[in-house]
């Protein structure tokens, strides 16, 4: 279905490759990055960085989400953030025709579509309507043909089937291979306000109270298989209380209501929660942490952007492709690829070695 509407579109609109003027010249960029994967955005921050770097002067516009819209605003790399709303659209297409009227007005220079886990028709199809000179998209994934391949001016083949672990933010740089521009930091930011680095503040004194440390746990995970026992969790919320006279704060969010109902039933210390708040005010809270334990989960790369001591428990995904990097980043995993086979102990000496 979607290789003929590609060729339906392609046959309508008709897309025209021009060669490029000078790089150096390119005054707008577009990236669109509209997967609803809160990790897989976060994991394009490194793209953004790069694209800041090399065009300190130019106009960066990110398209996202609703899912991951709210996190990347304000941020330090882009200058505009446009929120391509689906459900939306498709209850008043008024509105669609509105963006699509905004984005081919932006007249921008470049359109880059970071693709890494799966091709997506949409957001080629916004490339192209964005009418940029240059667009740089996928000619095929893993072996894959993009049928989309045709409305970019610029196209690359990614595989990384030579090299497996390859991090999933250089995946989303390969992208720019057209352009001859890379960078080495990989770490991840959020561009917090200065009313959310206040309210970070003040929530971590009052989370903190009088006890020796602030240390987080997220028990919950979207994928079944990437959840540590919630018995394992509160047994070390237990011993953080006990012998690190540590304030435990649960973070619950809008999937994690099992996970959580589990672990209260193992809890044994006094502990605050954090329960489906705005994810920016998670991020602000978390902020404040001396420690944060976690699955590996979207929350997992929102504390790693937050530049908080992480601990992440893997099970069957690569945490050679998708743990956050950074000093303050510790993973912890098992080669059979099961969570649960963590044990507590394990997880207690990485506690103990950062809390010291």
């Amino acid at each position: 279905m979607n290789r003929v509407m590609a060729k339906i579109v392609s046959w309508l609109i008709r897309p025209v490759k021009k060669a490029p003027d000078h790089l150096r010249n390119f005054k707008k960029i577009l990236v669109v990055r509209q997967h609803d994967q809160l990790g897989d955005m976060l994991c394009a921050v490194p793209l953004l960085r790069t694209l800041r770097k090399s065009y300190p002067n130019a106009h960066i516009a990110l398209i996202t989400s609703p899912v991951n819209n709210s996190i990347m605003e304000n941020h330090p790399y882009v200058d505009e953030v446009l929120c391509y709303d689906k459900k939306k659209y498709w209850k008043s297409p008024l509105l669609l025709v509105q963006f699509l009227r905004h984005l081919r007005k932006s007249a921008f220079d470049v359109a880059v579509v970071p693709v890494t886990v799966s091709l997506s028709t949409t957001s080629d199809l916004l490339a192209l309507i964005s009418g940029a000179r240059m667009r740089i998209g996928a000619a095929s994934l893993s072996k894959k043909e993009n049928p989309c391949a045709d409305f970019h001016t610029h196209c690359v083949a990614l595989s990384w089937d030579a090299n497996p672990h390859r991090h999933q933010a250089l995946r989303n740089m390969d992208i720019l291979g057209p352009l001859g521009i890379s960078c080495e930091d990989l770490s991840l930011t959020i561009g917090f306000t200065q009313e959310e680095k206040r309210y970070a503040e003040n929530a971590a004194v009052s989370l903190r109270g009088n006890n020796s440390c602030l240390v987080g746990i997220h028990p919950g995970a979207g994928k079944p298989d990437n959840r540590w026992k919630a018995e394992y969790f509160a047994e070390i919320a237990n011993k953080l209380a006990a012998e690190r006279n540590a304030s435990v704060v649960i973070t619950v969010g809008p999937m994690d209501d099992e996970s959580y109902s589990l672990l209260c039933k193992h809890l044994r210390c006094p502990h605050q929660v954090v329960y489906k708040k705005p994810l920016r005010t998670v991020a602000a809270i978390i902020a404040g942490f001396d420690l944060f334990l976690t699955n590996d989960t979207g929350i997992m790369h929102v504390a790693a952007a937050a530049q908080t001591n992480l601990i992440a428990l893997f099970g069957s995904t690569d945490p050679l492709q998708w743990a956050p990097k950074g000093a303050h980043v510790r993973y912890i995993s098992m080669s059979n690829g099961d969570v649960n086979s963590i044990s507590t102990e394990t997880v207690w000496r990485e506690i103990v070695t950062i809390l010291r």
